[in-house]
């Protein structure tokens, strides 16, 4: 983020309180609940305006929390007892939504886990479960895994492997802004993760029309090479797309991990790999047959976040692999984020 002298604004109230109290929790049992002093911030808002709220950390100002776009209302909370102070950024990205995964479950009032044997298509060979052995948060890091797994629904549709696919539909969704992903990626043949986006409300139609938006792709072992892509036009058959390959100089996707940026507005759409550009999509690229007079279309709307690990499928079409190659011992094939981020940009 750009370090840049931000203004600021001041609190319209501030107090400080305390209290320790007993706390009867069952019958002929009681504890003492203590409650650290606490301060109560509230301040104004103009509606489009970004507030950074501020803690004073030995001696230096170091952001507490998510930016907050101004509604015209007054925001307030109660935060750990200190000295705050709330600045206006300008010119600068600024962190809206994240989860750096620092717990010990999947946080479900960020993520979703959705529950399918059909993977959206693509003659894909996994079905999405909720079982924490496939989707479950350890070290730091969320982790997807794919078992060779057969899974069979009520009604009665089969498939050979079993991963995971949650998503942030309901819980946050974003029109334009900066993702910012740092995974490490598996590197079994027809192993395919992905960090990608939809509409969270399908404005254009349903899928292509209504728009996707790949962030980064993984095509099973071609690990030294990553993926992104865009989706959008016409439903499916009648869909577009256009991609791009990036090639690592160094390490692969599956050595190491590395920073998968998307950049987007209502003009184009970029693509970083580990700070470096790796092409740039313009709304001249791409269009909307929903909306052919609005050249903005169809990703001018709040888009939400998945991910995902599939198998097989036509992302392998062109290629010889397969993931009943893989040996027994391959498996579990994990995908592993470190974090993922949500930046807006302020003005």
């Amino acid at each position: 983020m750009q370090s840049i002298s931000p203004r600021f604004s001041s609190f319209f109230s501030v107090y400080l309180a305390s209290l320790i109290a007993p706390l009867t929790i069952a019958a002929d049992v009681e504890t003492e609940l203590s409650v650290a002093p606490a301060v109560a911030l509230r301040y104004s808002t103009e509606p489009g305006k970004y507030y950074q709220l501020q803690v004073k950390n030995d001696g230096r100002w170091d952001d507490e929390g998510f930016a907050v776009k101004g509604t015209g209302k007054p925001v307030a909370a109660f935060y750990a007892s200190g000295e705050y102070r709330v600045v206006i950024p300008s010119r600068q990205w600024l962190l809206v939504w994240a989860d750096e995964f620092d717990g010990n479950d999947l946080d479900v009032t960020k993520w979703e886990k959705e529950e399918n044997n059909y993977g959206g298509g693509n003659n894909e060979r996994q079905a999405y479960r909720t079982d924490p052995k496939y989707c479950f948060v350890s070290e730091g890091l969320l982790n997807i895994a794919v078992y060779r797994d057969p899974h069979v629904t009520s009604d009665g549709k089969s498939q050979p492997y079993s991963s995971a696919r949650i998503r942030t539909q309901k819980r946050g969704d974003w029109k334009y802004g900066r993702v910012e992903v740092r995974a490490k990626m598996p590197n079994g043949q027809g192993i395919w993760p992905a960090v990608w986006m939809l509409p969270t409300e399908s404005k254009y139609g349903g899928w292509a029309a209504g728009g996707e938006i790949d962030i980064v792709e993984s095509r099973g072992c071609a690990v030294h090479e990553t993926t992104g892509a865009i989706h959008f036009g016409a439903a499916w058959p009648n869909n577009a797309y256009l991609s791009h390959r990036y090639t690592f100089p160094e390490r692969d996707a599956a050595e190491a991990f590395h920073i998968y940026t998307l950049e987007w507005n209502a003009d184009e759409i970029k693509w970083f790999v580990d700070g470096n550009l790796c092409t740039t999509r313009t709304k001249d690229e791409w269009f909307s047959e929903a909306a052919q007079e609005n050249p903005h279309a169809p990703f001018d709307q709040p888009f939400h976040l998945i991910i995902n690990v599939a198998v097989d499928g036509r992302f392998f079409e062109k290629t010889d692999q397969r993931a009943d190659l893989l040996p027994p011992d391959a498996f579990p094939q994990t995908l592993q984020v470190d974090y993922v981020r949500v930046y807006h940009w302020a003005e």
